[in-house]
């Protein structure tokens, strides 16, 4: 048995929770409501690109949503199945602790790559007959898997975090501490520190300039990764126009969040005693 195991199991698991059928059906009507607000007017017409691309669907769903719904889904990968016992019955078997915690990964970013999968597929079915959208099947597509990458980011995250955490309590302690830091505190921080810097302010001292901060400020948090490169994708300029060192590096950025957090709670895992 291997991590396929582990996933597939996880995944069953994780798709028959309600707080996953709450969250998922939560999602899907808020994109199908915002497939509503951001329709053409009367006489109009309007690109698929353009509603995906407006600040409802973008920031007040997608980068605000999408990563609670991650963080709720797998904050308890690890630890809640130590604290049941299951998991010293999971490792008596013939999994070793690596299959444990990247399967979790793969089943809990399944369970909530699905939701997102089927969100935007019923706004799609409603793009494909109304005459006043012109849709981009293969933008859509993109933007859809784009949202999928930045869930199974913060799915990482909590997984690493569940992985290292002494307790549930902990670990929900941990996950709304990583959702207010990366989602709301990071814009309230940021955008002060963005006049500031843009104003040539900082200290003399950093070995940096204002836009080279702001940029790292950008890159460091997954959501600011994931914008800069679904805003390039959108636009048909992903690694050819615009900024291509910047998309490069949000995409390097994503990756890590992916695969760093995963190591090292696997790295503390490997020495715990269960």
């Amino acid at each position: 048995m291997t991590w396929t195991a582990v996933a597939r199991k996880d995944f069953e698991d994780a798709i028959r929770s309600r707080w996953v059928a709450v969250l998922s059906a939560l999602f899907v009507l808020l994109v199908s409501a915002a497939a509503y607000l951001v329709r053409p007017a009367p006489g109009e017409t309007i690109s698929s690109n353009q509603i995906l691309n407006s600040l409802f669907v973008r920031d007040a769903l997608v980068t605000t949503l999408v990563p609670l719904i991650a963080l709720i889904v797998a904050y308890n990968a690890i630890v809640g199945e130590r604290e049941s016992g299951s998991l010293k019955l999971l490792l008596s078997l013939p999994h070793s602790r690596a299959d444990v915690v990247f399967g979790k990964v793969i089943g809990r970013s399944g369970a909530i790559a699905a939701p997102i999968a089927v969100g935007f597929l019923l706004p799609a079915l409603i793009f494909l007959v109304v005459p006043a959208v012109n849709f981009d099947v293969l933008s859509y597509l993109g933007y859809t898997l784009l949202t999928a990458v930045l869930a199974v980011c913060f799915v990482s995250i909590a997984v690493g975090f569940s992985t290292a955490a002494a307790s549930s309590r902990r670990a929900i302690a941990g996950a709304i501490g990583i959702y207010f830091l990366f989602v709301p505190l990071w814009g309230a921080v940021r955008f002060p520190l963005q006049f500031y810097l843009g104003m040539g302010g900082g200290p003399s001292w950093l070995p940096l300039s204002g836009q080279q901060v702001l940029r790292m400020l950008t890159l460091i948090n997954p959501t600011g990764s994931f914008k800069t490169v679904s805003n390039a994708f959108m636009q048909g300029a992903l690694y050819t126009q615009g900024d291509v060192n910047m998309q490069v590096s949000a995409t390097l950025m994503l990756v890590v969040w992916i695969l760093v957090p995963p190591l090292l709670g696997l790295l503390w895992f490997q020495e715990a005693d269960l």
